[in-house]
């Protein structure tokens, strides 16, 4: 289709230059598009990184530039390069917050081209709390006419899609200056106002036109006045007949297995599992970057769509159905796209197909990196999804549900034939809850265009706020709790009653409740001797958004233990088979070792390797011992221990969590709020950087875990009870951070009133008032 473009000159003059626009490139890892909190940014958005090495460079022509940015408590220190030569350093840190502020403005230029480049140092000031630095926008001086127009095309729905109800519009829209706003058609005619602010969207309610096909366009506008048509998308409203459900499969899923690729320069063969970089489904994605490297994804179904990502670091990718090559696709895009369909086979005989999804090693020559993410796949027709452990139905006697609720609803194919959906009109404050013994709960329900927002409460207390809209409907496991205590607990789903713009109503859908007593391998129920090493190069258990990717621990040294202390009447040791794996002898309670030979010619993770049943409802040990020695067919010796499965002893004793803001913790005035987070519990923390100051929760009971964060800059506390010194907590991370992560966990109290006391301490003996690095209080568990 034909693309429009209209010039207009403008006199040379200051403009801006936002950080999205194509004058301005980014390279290794930058967060782009972000324009949360605290907000007011120059265009509606920043980027911000705080990888070591990462820059942002504007290439502009004039007689001076300004970088404009963010100064406040968490910023680091940048590198600032005009023309190549470093002129300096700028420390971004303030106690208080200023958006829009100049960080850096240069000297005069001769008229002409020039690049002025910013560079993330992972350094800070004492007194900043992380490395963050952030790129709003440029103010350019001198600069000639702006004759460019701008680049615009609708990125959802794409060329060919049906849509129904409230439709998301989306464009994709850049300018070597700055786009103003982008104005949507239906058929030529205007759909809403003009959108200023990135991302470039409109919701098209599509009850308004007849069904049937229809095009849309967008025009694209800078501030000189230069304006571009997009290429026409053309779409069919189906009002009359809505699209399937659809089963999500999330890229964690045991039905895709990852191969790696050839190691390239900066292209790793392995897949990063575990990715929180961007607002994933389900919280994480899989990524590869080299030659070669498949996510093969086996299912069940007519029709399935590869859920991805397109960005100006995206990669080039091959697609196989089947076995067969189908097409190549270019992931290149100026603008981020995340949870995108990037693929999708329809009109596929009912039964099992493979999808195969390649990462070549390949780019668009404008693109700055080769990553293809995996993020999840859509199948239909739509399934109840795969069960993760124990599934406990809502009709289970372990489900109890208010008024507000309409129980027995048949309209999908839901696990146990049947699920529960809130009344209409919403009943505020109606609650599902399910009471269960485990350390890990998931919330199986349906995702769609009607869904609305519940809150989400976990022991009692306030968990995360969880909005269900879904431009398709999706069964799917809509929230999950991680690394609970091996006890008894309650997850309560309240409907409130409100729901997304997008949405056309505020329906709360529960099918079921899906609950594991996994113990992960980073457990502090391990003890680990001899040498032994974390492993994340697999799609290992544990991967989530509170922890990242999921981690393996291996040992391929003769000698080298693995001991878990743990409660319950069965045990399994989750590991791996491999080419290149040894042997192991396995024994509980010192009794009969069991050599297991890990030895398989192909790769299975996550797989059984050893059980033992029928044990004594009590206290256990499962010892691993390496041997150092392997099949004659393997290449290696190693032992990897990947996760625990334990079934616990019942009745356990029950949980109840309290919040950072409840009033049995106290704080002294040197804490202040962490800001607000999907990843902490309760989605906000507060935080110290000053030694001395102390954190103190009274509570009644015989245990209790302290709830914390674990970074790459965070530091050191002392723990007390009852006003005696128990244990110096070093809350760093090695590998990756940790959200909600346990930072203490102490049993065996006297029943009674107790105090657990919270210190800040520095590494190297820094005197009260002193600034260190950050320790986290997120919440605290009590049983």
């Amino acid at each position: 289709a034909a693309v429009t473009v209209t010039v207009a000159n403008s006199t040379g003059s200051t403009i801006r230059i936002d950080e999205t626009a194509t004058a301005v490139e980014f390279f290794r890892v930058w967060t782009q598009n972000y324009s949360g909190a605290p907000g007011g940014w120059s265009g509606g958005t920043v980027a911000f990184s705080v990888e070591a090495g990462a820059r942002a460079t504007l290439n502009f022509t004039g007689t001076g530039a300004s970088w404009i940015g963010w100064r406040g408590p968490q910023q680091g220190i940048a590198n600032v390069y005009l023309d190549g030569v470093a002129v300096g350093s700028v420390d971004g840190y303030a106690p208080t917050n200023t958006v829009q502020a100049a960080q850096y403005s240069s000297p005069p230029l001769a008229a002409g081209p020039h690049t002025l480049a910013i560079e993330v140092t992972r350094t800070k000031n004492a007194a900043s709390s992380d490395f963050f630095v952030t790129v709003d926008a440029f103010d350019v001086t001198g600069s000639p006419p702006d004759t460019t127009p701008p680049t615009v095309a609708i990125a959802s729905p794409t060329n060919g899609a049906s849509v129904n109800g409230t439709a998301a519009v989306r464009a994709d829209a850049s300018d070597n200056v700055a786009v103003v706003g982008v104005q949507f058609f239906v058929d030529g005619s205007p759909l809403g106002p003009e959108d200023t602010a990135v991302p470039y969207t409109i919701n098209w309610n599509t009850t308004t036109v007849p069904d049937g096909p229809h095009t849309l366009t967008a025009v694209a506008r800078d501030g000189a006045g230069n304006t571009t048509t997009s290429a026409a998308s053309a779409v069919t409203v189906s009002n009359a007949t809505p699209p399937p459900t659809a089963t999500r499969f999330e890229d964690t899923d045991l039905s895709i297995i990852y191969a790696s690729g050839t190691l390239g320069p900066g292209q790793q063969p392995d897949w990063f599992h575990g990715s929180r970089s961007r607002g994933w489904s389900d919280g994480t994605s899989s990524f590869n970057r080299s030659a070669g490297a498949r996510a093969t994804f086996t299912f069940s179904g007519t029709s399935v769509s590869w859920i991805g990502f397109r960005a100006p670091w995206a990669g080039i990718a091959r697609v196989y159905v089947d076995g067969a090559f189908v097409t190549q696709i270019d992931l290149y895009s100026t603008t981020e796209q995340v949870q995108t369909p990037v693929f999708a086979a329809t009109n596929l005989t009912s039964g099992s197909h493979t999808l195969a999804v390649e990462s070549t090693g390949q780019k668009n020559p404008d693109a700055f990196d080769y990553a293809v993410v995996v993020d999840a796949f859509d199948v239909t027709p739509g399934s109840p999804p795969t069960t993760a452990g124990t599934r406990i139905e809502e009709t289970s006697a372990s489900a109890a549900f208010t008024a507000g609720w309409t129980r027995g609803d048949t309209t999908k194919p839901w696990s146990g034939g049947t699920a529960a959906v809130s009344a209409t009109p919403a009943t505020p404050g109606a609650r599902a809850t399910f009471t269960f013994t485990g350390t890990c709960v998931s919330w199986i329900g349906l995702r769609g265009p009607a869904g609305g927002i519940a809150t989400v409460y976990l022991d009692g207390a306030f968990q995360a706020t969880v909005d269900t809209y879904s431009l398709t409907a999706l069964q799917a496991a809509v929230y999950s709790v991680v690394n609970l205590v091996k006890a008894k607990h309650t997850f309560a789903i309240e409907v409130t009653g409100q729901k997304n713009a997008a949405a056309t109503d505020s329906l709360i859908y529960v099918d079921a409740v899906d609950v594991r007593s996994r113990i992960e391998d980073d457990d502090l129920a391990i003890t680990y001797s001899g040498s032994w090493v974390a492993d994340t190069g697999r799609n290992w258990s544990g991967t989530s958004l509170e922890t990242g990717a999921g981690t393996a621990t291996r040992s391929a040294t003769g000698g080298s233990r693995a001991e878990l202390a743990f409660t319950g009447t069965s045990v399994s040791l989750i590991g791996f088979r491999a080419p290149w794996v040894g042997m192991a002898d396995v024994s509980v309670d010192g009794g009969a070792v069991t050599r297991v030979d890990l030895y398989s010619p192909t790769e299975v993770v996550q797989v059984p390797v050893f059980s033992s049943t029928g044990l004594a409802a009590g206290s256990h040990t499962l010892r691993i011992d390496v041997t150092g020695q392997k099949n004659t067919a393997s290449s290696a010796a190693w032992v990897m221990g990947d996760a625990f499965e334990v079934v616990p002893v019942v009745p356990a004793p029950s949980v109840t969590r309290r919040q950072e803001t409840d009033p049995s913790v106290a704080f002294t005035a040197g804490w202040t709020q962490a800001g607000f987070s999907s990843f902490w519990s309760g989605e906000h923390a507060r935080q110290s950087v000053i030694v001395g100051e102390r954190a103190t929760f009274t509570f009644t009971g015989t245990s209790v875990r302290w709830i914390g964060e674990r970074g790459f800059g965070t530091g050191i506390a002392n723990v007390s009870i009852d006003g005696q010194f128990i244990a110096r907590v070093d809350t760093s991370a090695s590998i990756q951070e940790g959200y909600q992560a346990v930072m203490f966990a102490m049993s065996g109290l006297i029943p009674g009133n107790h105090t657990l006391t919270i210190d800040v301490v520095g590494r190297n003996n820094e005197p009260p008032g002193a600034t260190v690095e950050r320790i986290v209080v997120d919440a605290f568990d009590i049983y």
